[in-house]
């Protein structure tokens, strides 16, 4: 990251390239936690942003995964076909297909999100205080919201 070309006067700022560079090497680690659960990456997010307790149409889950919705069904095909979802009727249009969690794909939902929150040894090892000013700064980006 250090060798891009600089368009402006300002003095070089590593905090952005360090975050993208961090956020692409969480990926492996997500990666890396899927397969725990025989879960693709792409599996796994579908899984954990399904709600157990409400089914969801499937062009909110790819609204959710911020893909075209023909994308989502390999995904959800898939996980029916390991019984960890399945796909029900809805009751206000007979065309739309609704995606519920099984019992089982609680279970599964529930041992990756346990394995998501479980910090890894290099951020578990950090100070209480570099953890606590981190989150602080992180929850302060969250909530302004990134432009684009």
């Amino acid at each position: 990251m250090k060798d891009i070309e600089r368009h402006d006067d300002r003095p070089q700022d590593d905090l952005w390239p360090t975050m993208v560079e961090f956020l692409l090497a969480m990926r492996n680690w997500w990666v890396a936690l899927c397969a725990e659960c025989d879960l693709t990456a792409a599996q796994g997010h579908a899984l954990r942003v399904l709600d157990p307790k409400r089914p969801v149409a499937m062009s909110a889950l790819a609204e959710a995964l911020v893909c075209d919705a023909s994308n989502v069904t390999g995904i959800v095909d898939k996980l029916e076909s390991r019984g960890l979802i399945a796909r029900q009727g809805s009751d206000q249009d007979r065309r739309v297909k609704q995606l519920a969690v099984t019992e089982k794909g609680a279970l599964l939902r529930d041992k990756l999100i346990a394995g998501a929150m479980k910090a890894p040894a290099t951020i578990a090892s950090l100070s209480a205080d570099a953890k606590a000013r981190l989150a602080a700064l992180l929850r302060k980006l969250m909530t302004e919201g990134l432009d684009h």
